[in-house]
């Protein structure tokens, strides 16, 4: 179940199934990425908090994940950074959905949009997970994160028949009205997830384009702002 903490008196998002691994969703309290403004100051402030750099991406929607350096801290052409302990790392979103996940000591955050959706970006973590490291599906730990919901995110009918093959069941994540396509993201992530073998699962309730307006959303505000997914270990 998710709930709201604070880092530094900012508001922030964190889910009960990572209570023991220092996680956090940031919300506009707290903005790590901003195009047109430096947003150095709040960085500062989360690297405090943490007690450490944190290492982040630039990322091409698709299903490179990096393996953090202990002295590299920027990775191009990037959708995914596993850390370890002692490591920390930050990932930025617009309407897409993050995944943190976490196992056996080794993290990982994920960007998962419709085109990493379609690329089953999640189902490629958990496979470098266990072929890697040698990790048991029964241990890993997924928490999605706030992302657009499937009443505001409308695709064309393209998008919904590649996202309908990533997936063997189709009762959550899939809407149609008229000659109107609707997705869930978060909806479809999840049950990749589960159709790999997870089952620990938190899936955040929060969009990012309606409700609360306590996200970042591109494809309403067309803002350069992101919210971000933090992890330590």
């Amino acid at each position: 179940m998710f709930y709201f903490s604070n880092v530094k008196g900012r508001k922030v998002l964190k889910s009960d199934l990572l209570n023991d691994v220092e996680h956090f969703f940031t919300t506009r309290e707290l903005c790590l990425f901003a195009k047109e403004e430096d947003m150095s100051d709040n960085r500062n402030l989360v690297e405090s908090y943490l007690g450490q750099k944190m290492a982040t991406n630039q990322p091409v929607h698709g299903t490179h994940i990096a393996t953090v350096e202990n002295d590299k801290f920027f990775y191009n052409k990037t959708d995914g950074l596993l850390i370890s302990k002692g490591q920390a790392a930050l990932m930025n979103f617009g309407d897409c959905v993050p995944i943190i996940f976490y196992a056996n000591n080794k993290g990982v955050i994920a960007h998962a949009g419709w085109r990493g959706t379609v690329q089953s970006m999640a189902k490629v973590v958990v496979e470098k997970l266990i072929n890697e490291y040698e990790v048991n599906t029964q241990d890993i730990k997924a928490v999605i994160g706030p992302a657009i919901c499937s009443r505001c995110y409308e695709v064309g009918q393209d998008v919904f028949a590649q996202l309908y093959k990533t997936v063997v069941n189709h009762f959550e994540g899939f809407y149609q009205k008229g000659n109107k396509y609707f997705v869930g993201l978060k909806e479809i992530n999840k049950q990749q997830l589960l159709e790999c073998g997870v089952e620990q699962i938190d899936v955040c309730p929060y969009c990012t384009a309606c409700g609360e307006k306590l996200f970042y959303s591109y494809r309403f505000e067309k803002t350069g702002y992101r919210h971000s997914a933090v992890l330590k270990l």
